[in-house]
């Protein structure tokens, strides 16, 4: 299970997130041509620009999957360039130049992935989580909404958990639980939104219920870092200084790396 911290939204925005909207496109790196013919038979017959970009899509996609970004960013810019037109490579290319800090870019890609596809529910999902991480929030609050218009969106609790970790990033606290609460209408177990809620609750002082949340996350399995570190601060701020020792001793023993741990030390929690 994924549980994510404070900038839960901005882990969102990676392959498992677009893979959806590149159902049409996406499969492994070795099935898809890497160039415009094909074999026929005997005979070499001609693909079209916008085949050829489809198959360079896939393996692009493929690789991204893989975490091989230079290569799938050698494929997915083929593929543009074949057929600028290509929405899902757009999209693709967004992630890429998201993931290694080239947020204008991103932006760029992204944007022309919602212009080409502008029913695609996927694709504005992920621009609306990188207008977020860059600070233009009403924006990013619009480009969610309009994630939300798309019928055939399956995870609409993703778009959701989403909205709400960017509401709450940029103090829109009702909104963000306005939000949460209606992601967890659609999936009571979503981990991402029952921890944006124990986070939410904790930061308006409402113990009682974000310990609640925290422990529906915790019913579903192992509690991340991010997880544990919250749980000891919740039980301190409740008193339970027992309770606290337990998930700080299970914090160092399972992540004595992590930020988290050293967080316990910081901030004298251990």
């Amino acid at each position: 299970m994924s549980i994510c911290a404070e900038n839960s939204l901005l882990r969102l925005l990676t392959v498992g997130a677009v893979l959806a909207s590149l159902a049409g496109c996406a499969s492994s790196a070795g099935s898809g041509r890497n160039n415009d013919t094909a074999r026929v038979g005997s005979s070499v017959e001609r693909v079209s620009p916008v085949r050829a970009a489809e198959a360079n899509t896939r393996l692009g996609v493929g690789y991204l999957e893989q975490g091989k970004l230079q290569i799938a960013l050698e494929k997915l810019e083929l593929a543009v360039h074949q057929d600028p037109k290509h929405a899902p490579a757009h999209l693709a290319l967004g992630i890429i130049y998201q993931s290694i800090g080239r947020n204008d870019t991103a932006l760029y890609h992204m944007k022309t992935a919602v212009a080409l596809a502008p029913e695609d529910g996927s694709a504005h999902n992920n621009y609306a989580v990188l207008l977020c991480r860059v600070g233009r929030f009403p924006e990013a609050d619009r480009e969610f909404l309009k994630a939300l218009e798309d019928p055939f969106y399956q995870t609409p609790e993703v778009v959701l958990a989403n909205a709400g970790s960017c509401a709450r990033r940029w103090g829109e606290s009702e909104r963000a639980e306005r939000y949460l609460r209606e992601a967890l209408t659609y999936d009571p177990a979503f981990g991402e939104a029952l921890f944006s809620m124990s986070e939410l609750s904790f930061d308006q002082g409402r113990l009682l219920p974000a310990r609640g949340f925290l422990q529906r996350l915790e019913s579903q399995g192992e509690l991340t870092p991010e997880a544990l570190l919250l749980a000891v601060r919740i039980e301190r701020a409740l008193g339970n200084e027992a309770t606290a020792q337990q998930y700080a001793s299970r914090l160092r023993s399972r992540h004595p790396g992590s930020a988290q741990a050293e967080a316990l030390k910081r901030d004298n929690l251990n």
